[in-house]
């Protein structure tokens, strides 16, 4: 950390900017800076940002591997892109196509014969409400899960929770590839970026989970929950990652000697690793007070 004094002429306060910072973003007696301020009293500043603009990508592929094809497809609506066309060689089963995980929810993404293409893709600024719907989201599946076990309502949830997966990593990539100014830190969108994969792939193998295991359903809802308050309270710290840790521990490892004992043993890491990265996080928010 740099101190610097106030300057001040007449009723103006102000301070002379590093060398290096504005040698570093370009920054001459013409140019423009944000300046945000914090409810704590920080006063962020900012460079100007100059918008880039958005590209059309254009692919042509020999490739008829459905899998491949939905990997292609997925990569092309995460990034910050303004359309894209992807031609085939062949004309393929498009209905297989659709059935692969996640893509049925592309909107704007659309399909025919030969040839997949995606008009003005959505933007999305905000990962971490994004992340905070996925809690609440994964919390609603468990009280289906419980009482009715509506499998089709299931299965929107999870669709539901897969896509905010998706639109939390688009999110992360354009604030990245374009270096948009937004409330959170780089740091901030790392951590986001781990919790949202965890959870999207413990959800996987909560969708196999039988509504007679209540105990370890309670567990799960118990621990998301809690991850939930963590999320949108203000209070991330030591403390309150300790005690995450001591939920997501209340459950011990599973001996795998089933389908049903391996989904559950996976969902159980799942939640360790988040608690982890919840750790990660809070140590990081004690350096940076």
């Amino acid at each position: 950390m740099e101190i610097r004094n106030i300057q001040k002429t007449g009723d103006m306060h102000y301070l002379y900017l590093p060398t290096s910072w504005c040698r570093e973003h370009k920054i001459g007696s013409k140019s423009k800076v944000s300046i945000e301020q914090s409810s704590d009293g920080t006063l962020t500043v900012s460079p100007q940002i100059t918008e880039k603009k958005p590209k059309h990508l254009k692919f042509n592929i020999s490739e008829d591997d459905q899998e491949i094809i939905h990997k292609l497809v997925v990569a092309c609506y995460i990034n910050p892109i303004a359309s894209f066309e992807i031609n085939l060689e062949k004309e393929m089963d498009f209905t297989k196509l659709l059935n692969q995980k996640r893509l049925i929810s592309l909107e704007s993404v659309e399909i025919d014969k030969k040839q997949i293409t995606c008009q003005g893709a959505i933007s999305v600024s905000d990962p971490e409400s994004l992340l905070k719907t996925m809690a609440r989201k994964i919390k609603n599946m468990i009280m289906v899960m419980q009482a009715s076990y509506d499998k089709e309502l299931i299965g929107r949830y999870e669709d539901e929770i897969d896509r905010s997966k998706m639109l939390i990593d688009k999110s992360i990539i354009s604030s990245l590839a374009y270096e948009r100014t937004t409330k959170l830190k780089t740091i901030d969108l790392y951590y986001i970026s781990l919790i949202s994969k965890d959870l999207e792939r413990m959800v996987d193998h909560l969708i196999q989970v039988s509504n007679k295991d209540l105990e370890f359903l309670n567990w799960v809802y118990e621990v998301i929950d809690h991850l939930q308050s963590i999320l949108e309270g203000a209070n991330l710290n030591h403390k309150t990652a300790l005690q995450f840790i001591k939920k997501t521990t209340r459950i011990k490892n599973f001996e795998v000697k089933d389908i049903k004992s391996y989904d559950k043993e996976r969902i159980r890491l799942s939640l360790t690793n988040i608690a982890e990265v919840i750790t990660d996080w809070a140590i990081t928010k004690e350096i940076e007070k």
